[in-house]
């Protein structure tokens, strides 16, 4: 592991922010020597692509993974820079990058005729994704979370199929892990009725076991939230390693505010309540609490990493920018010092703890759009 740098977890906020561009040069050999976006569940740049490639992600120098947020107005900028890339601001060059090498699996067909990467993706450099179903029905009643454009995406670029079957999941995952680099994988669907979601999860997992002839998937599962303890020991029999629960908020009020779906069907207690019968089931550091951070006050969230912790489960945070699609297009996320301060403390909360990093199944190399990994890095944690 190497270790990174906080000027590296200063950049990466500011790119995650304020978003990035990238001159032609930069994109030379995009979508078929380096990993293209594919738009698999969100789209986080800060406007729309359509017909033009974007890179998916993209590594800094200390092997910091940052997700690529597409912005025609960035201050920042991709550029060649000798025989390699670089990130510059303005003249200043701000480090030595690299885009991600694209999986052969991109490039080829399920039995079916169905390209590969219809089905699925990789996050960052090493994390297979699926969503299984690219659906939410809280955007039927229009209440769907502010800050989500999971229906948006889907309409405006349709890269992927909406409704994965169990064997075309189960083929790509064999093809995928076969070529060496997937670590782990993500699992995770938009919200629908919680018991055919247990059976569609457990039927994906219990496939991509046999397809890859372990006892145990390493990875995680991001289902709708719990009510039902059996479902919880269902997803653990199926397979799979790790779970977790996308709380979103946990200021009470700004949850209900910000997500009226799913805060009318899962309160907060219920959510913790869920996360630690999770803790008992998968065992300490295998549980995730997931937000989106930039919606909440520093300190409510940081009372979330501490309750969270407390129980012996983790946090992924991912960092919010405004995307178009979403309710809350074209507002701004607090400035960029603002998440690395609140990253920082949130590590030293995390370390303080002693819960299990968990890396096996969600790693720093997983996401380009979290930065705590990064930030217990420093600490030679994650």
């Amino acid at each position: 592991m190497t270790k990174v740098s906080e000027r590296s977890l200063s950049i990466k906020a500011k790119l995650l922010t304020e978003g990035i561009r990238a001159t032609p040069r930069a994109l030379a050999g995009l979508g078929t020597i380096h990993k293209e976006q594919n738009h698999g569940l969100f789209g986080w740049d800060f406007e729309d692509h359509v017909g033009r490639l974007l890179p998916d992600d993209f590594v800094l120098s200390d092997g910091t993974v940052v997700q690529f947020r597409g912005n025609s107005g960035s201050p920042y900028v991709l550029d060649a820079d000798g025989d390699g890339l670089a990130l510059f601001e303005g003249e200043e060059r701000l480090d030595a990058a690299g885009l991600i090498p694209r999986p052969p699996f991109y490039s080829t067909a399920l039995a079916d005729g169905t390209p590969m990467v219809k089905i699925a993706q990789v996050g960052g450099e090493d994390c297979f994704f699926v969503c299984y179903q690219n659906y939410c029905s809280h955007f039927a009643r229009g209440q769907q979370c502010l800050f989500c454009n999971l229906v948006a995406t889907k309409e405006t670029y349709d890269s992927v199929l909406t409704r994965k079957q169990v064997a075309q999941i189960a083929e790509v995952a064999a093809a995928a892990f076969a070529e060496g680099n997937c670590k782990h994988i993500l699992l995770t669907g938009g919200c629908f009725s919680a018991r055919k979601e247990v059976e569609t999860v457990v039927d994906i997992v219990s496939a991509i076991r046999n397809a890859l002839g372990v006892d145990v998937v390493p990875g995680t599962v991001l289902p709708s939230p719990a009510t039902n303890p059996d479902h919880i020991r269902a997803y653990r029999e199926a397979g799979i390693a790790a779970i977790g629960y996308s709380m979103e908020i946990w200021d009470e009020a700004l949850f209900r505010a910000i997500c009226p779906g799913k805060s009318s069907t899962t309160g907060h207690r219920q959510f913790v309540a869920a996360i630690e019968e999770a803790v008992r089931v998968f065992g300490p550091g295998n549980v995730y609490g997931v937000f989106v951070l930039g919606l909440e006050p520093r300190d409510t969230f940081l009372d979330g990493v501490r309750s969270l912790t407390s129980i012996g489960a983790n946090v992924v945070p991912f960092v919010w920018s405004p995307n178009p699609g979403s309710r809350m297009e074209g507002h701004s996320a607090p400035g960029w010092s603002w998440y690395v301060d609140v990253m920082q403390e949130a590590a030293e909360v995390v370390a303080r703890s002693g819960v299990p990093a968990g890396t096996e199944n969600h790693c720093y190399r997983c996401d380009g759009n979290s930065m705590l990994h990064d930030a217990l890095r420093l600490r030679s944690i994650a």
